[in-house]
C-alpha cells in the first residue's frame, strides 16, 4: 500500500495558502524533503518559545513598577495624616 500525501502537507516557497509549491511532484510520490512533516500545534508552540523569556521579563518588570507605585502612595498618604 502507498500512503497517499495531501497537498496541504507540501511545501511552498511563501508559507502561505497561495504561496507556489517548492516541487509538488516529488511531495505527493511521499519525498519527506519536500514536505511540512511537524504538525500545526508544534510549530505555534516552537515560535512561542522565543518569546516567553521575554514577556515574562516584561511581566516582572511591570509588576515591580506598580509594587514601588504602591509603596509610594501608601508613604503619601502616612505623609497627609
Amino acid at each position: 500500500l502507498e500512503k497517499a500525501t495531501p497537498e496541504a502537507c507540501c511545501q511552498r516557497e511563501l508559507q502561505s495558502r497561495e504561496g507556489i509549491f517548492v516541487n509538488k511532484e516529488a511531495c505527493l510520490t511521499g519525498i519527506e524533503r519536500f514536505q511540512n512533516r511537524q504538525g500545526c500545534y508544534t510549530v505555534i508552540l516552537n515560535s512561542f518559545e522565543t518569546y516567553v523569556y521575554l514577556a515574562g521579563a516584561l511581566a516582572i518588570g511591570v509588576l515591580a513598577i506598580e509594587l514601588f507605585a504602591m509603596i509610594f502612595a501608601m508613604c503619601l498618604f502616612r505623609g497627609i495624616q
